[in-house]
């Protein structure tokens, strides 16, 4: 028999810890002589799960909901989504923890997820009501638990259960010339370089934000879109190109001056709080309701303006489409202009 430990007396029968310059690992004391020890891994949880089969016991600890929103954030999986995706996914997690984080992954229910969504569509104290955001968190939940149950973490899906009606995209949303022209007036000068560089370059808020005077280059604005990863070239010409001219005199007015072609009232770089605080305000200055007009919406009105101005094939390449048929969904919202018949067939 061999001798009785002496420290780390919470671990399961057979189970030792060694701690090597500052990090705790984890083997499974097999017996024998010589003595073999089988290594479990750095981390506790599963080493206990490894103990369990090693062991033909029952694991002591559950793998809660947090710990896999931990593991999930720092695996590859996570990285390989794009930047905008991993700060929905983290605003989304961070929601899921509060609610769900010290319960085992395999204890929480269908019913428990549907009490989430009930008091995060009603407006919980803590959770700040919204169905897009219950819905997108909902999404994501079930993502994790997909991501977990291939790792055998859990053993179910509670979310797969939970039937949810979708909210009604933006599709058929498209802002007239005069609504644009409303808000327009009375926006501030950083406010009407977003607006138009928006519309201009017919991208993404978070790809318009990042954009960069070193992003210029031979007359040709060069980025990656920050959702798909598509290389962009848009050639700086025309209205663009003096656009382009009035941001770079407006930041020369100050001392400092970041690289950032978006910048605030200060000249700070432009983040996209303050683009949301001071477009809701010039929005709301101009009597129009949120739902009527968001800043996501420049970029259809983009595809569909310059669908119908030039062709649908040179809107597909200023929003990085794969196909003419994403292109023609997202510009659905103004149909095509078509001709009517000219005369009867028959007098």
């Amino acid at each position: 028999m061999g001798r009785k430990p002496t420290r780390n007396l919470n671990l399961p029968t057979r189970m030792r810890a060694r701690v090597r310059n500052g990090t705790t690992y984890y083997f499974y004391d097999a017996g024998g002589k010589p003595r073999k020890e089988v290594a479990l891994g750095t981390d506790y949880v599963l080493a206990v799960r490894k103990w369990g089969e090693l062991h033909q016991a029952a694991p002591t600890v559950a793998i809660t909901v947090g710990w896999a929103i931990a593991k999930y954030l720092a695996s590859p999986q996570f990285e390989e989504v794009g930047l905008g995706t991993q700060a929905d996914y983290r605003y989304a997690l961070e929601k899921l923890l509060t609610a769900f984080g010290d319960a085992p992954m395999d204890a929480v229910k269908p019913s428990h997820v549907q009490l989430y969504l009930d008091q995060r569509t009603a407006g919980n104290a803590d959770l700040k009501g919204s169905r897009h955001r219950a819905l997108r968190e909902k999404a994501v939940m079930s993502m994790l638990y997909s991501w977990a149950q291939a790792r055998d973490f859990c053993t179910t899906n509670p979310v797969a259960l939970i039937k949810t009606k979708r909210l009604p995209g933006r599709k058929n949303v498209y802002i007239e010339d005069d609504m644009l022209e409303s808000v327009y007036k009375v926006a501030s000068p950083a406010l009407r370089d977003a607006i138009d560089l928006a519309f201009y370059t017919g991208q993404r808020p978070g790809d318009v934000l990042q954009m960069s005077e070193t992003d210029i280059r031979d007359g040709v604005l060069t980025f990656g879109q920050d959702k798909t990863g598509r290389p962009m070239r848009i050639a700086v010409q025309g209205d663009l190109a003096k656009l382009v001219e009035r941001m770079l005199e407006r930041k020369r007015k100050f001392a400092v001056r970041p690289l950032q072609l978006l910048v605030d009232e200060l000249g700070k770089p432009m983040t996209k709080p303050k683009l949301r605080t001071r477009f809701e305000a010039a929005r709301e200055k101009a009597g129009i309701d949120g739902a009527a007009f968001q800043f996501r919406d420049l970029r259809r009105k983009a595809a569909a303006d310059l669908r119908d101005q030039v062709n649908i094939e040179a809107s597909q390449q200023l929003l990085g489409h794969s196909s003419v048929t994403m292109t023609e969904h997202y510009a659905g919202g103004k149909a095509r202009k078509v001709t009517a018949m000219p005369k009867k067939g028959i007098q």
